[in-house]
């Protein structure tokens, strides 16, 4: 296939958070089998100007639009101001307003001298540009499942006029997701609540949508020299609602029952941007690591990790991660999707109430070989289902799918 993959940021293996090591993985494996035309902005992020000039410099037939930050005051101003004035005007959430800007030049121009069997939209931001109407189009949803708005209260009076904002921004994406899904000829997610959360917002489009799980590059396997004992590792990027959540309860409730039955037991939060309410979770058992350069050392700490997501959608990277690393995994029913529509049982530990979760976490603390058994169980069932390779073919068959539809008789 000829494939125009457009992404809402550059695939990146080495990236800062989850979407960039996802499209990482993507790209990766589609280029084995496929012709790929990739189409990305570079943002401010870490490392992903160095992951754009790596990919500049290979075989890919790569195109970039350069969105940082300019080096003249009065540039920088007059984006912020036209930003701004569209993000009043058109009614769009902010990351689809500074998401897609730039790109819609290189696809016009792409789609006037090369010809593709289908476009690969990766990510809503990116959902608004226009393609030739001829060809078809795949949308991957990355989270159809969305925190309520009034998650972003603050109880900090300094802090309110921001969350104010923030929430009313929020509230855009009710209105906009439909909009945007319905321009596709088919929509991709990576769970069944994902694929729930796209019917019930837009009952017309259930026929459309395909659950396809994730993959990533699989990373070594974690040494058990470097495991600390009673280490409880929750790992997440914390602009993210749903990971807030999930470190309060862990913190606050799941660990004083954890550490009853596990008198050793310490919790290390790792992740980018955590909040004033996340950092204050910081106590004698349990600390927060902020804007770590890499998780893997932490992975490698880790006797068991958690993920106690209670709400959300979209990828569940913070599953997978440990899985491929070899380590032993526990987290909830919602963190368990994506995960079981293969023959084999995911291996993992599921656990719905605090003490649930805390009852298991203590168990694997507390025997050496249960963990080890279950962490290689774990390398191996991500190994099967979420290589690059494994997940191309599951995109392949998506597409082609679509190119179906597009040639069909209406």
């Amino acid at each position: 296939m000829r494939i125009l993959l457009i992404t809402s940021m550059v695939p990146d293996g080495e990236g800062v958070g989850a979407i960039p090591k996802l499209l990482h993985a993507q790209l990766l494996g589609l280029r084995e089998r496929h012709e790929v035309t990739l189409v990305a902005p570079v943002g401010e992020d870490p490392g992903q100007a160095a992951a754009a000039e790596r990919l500049s410099g290979s075989d890919l037939d790569a195109h970039f639009a350069d969105r940082r930050r300019s080096g003249s005051a009065r540039r920088r101003w007059r984006v912020r101001a036209e930003l701004a004035a569209t993000w009043a005007l058109k009614g769009r959430p902010w990351r689809v307003v500074c998401g897609a800007g730039g790109l819609q030049p290189l696809v016009d121009r792409l789609s006037a001298v090369k010809e593709f069997d289908v476009v690969a939209v990766e990510d809503n931001p990116v959902s608004v540009l226009r393609f030739p109407a001829s060809l078809p189009t795949v949308l991957t949803e990355h989270e159809a499942v969305r925190a309520d708005a009034e998650a972003w209260r603050s109880p900090r009076l300094a802090e309110r006029p921001q969350a104010a904002l923030r929430a009313r921004d929020w509230r855009r994406w009710n209105s906009f997701l439909p909009k945007a899904w319905r321009r596709f000829d088919l929509i991709q997610v990576f769970s069944e609540s994902d694929a729930r959360a796209v019917a019930e917002q837009a009952p017309d489009l259930a026929s459309r949508v395909r659950v396809n799980p994730y993959g990533m590059v699989l990373p070594p396997a974690a040494d058990p020299a470097a495991e600390i004992a009673g280490t409880i590792l929750f790992a997440g990027t914390f602009s993210h609602l749903p990971n807030r959540d999930a470190a309060r309860w862990l913190a606050r409730e799941i660990m004083p029952l954890v550490v009853a039955g596990a008198p050793t037991a310490r919790l290390r939060i790792v992740g980018s941007s955590p909040p004033r309410e996340v950092l204050d979770l910081a106590g004698p058992r349990v600390e927060v690591i902020a804007d770590a350069p890499s998780v893997e050392p932490h992975l490698d700490a880790a006797a068991v990790v958690i993920a106690p997501v209670r709400s959300g959608g979209g990828m569940r990277m913070k599953v997978l991660e440990p899985l491929a690393r070899g380590k032993a995994a526990v987290t909830t029913p919602l963190g368990a999707e994506g995960f079981t529509g293969f023959e084999d049982e995911p291996p993992f530990v599921v656990g719905e109430t605090s003490e649930e979760i805390a009852a298991a976490t203590a168990r694997l603390l507390g025997d050496d070989r249960g963990r080890s058994e279950l962490g290689a169980r774990a390398r191996a069932f991500a190994e099967r289902h979420h290589s690059p390779q494994s997940w191309a073919a599951r995109l392949e068959a998506v597409y082609a799918e679509a190119i179906a539809l597009k040639e069909r008789p209406r």
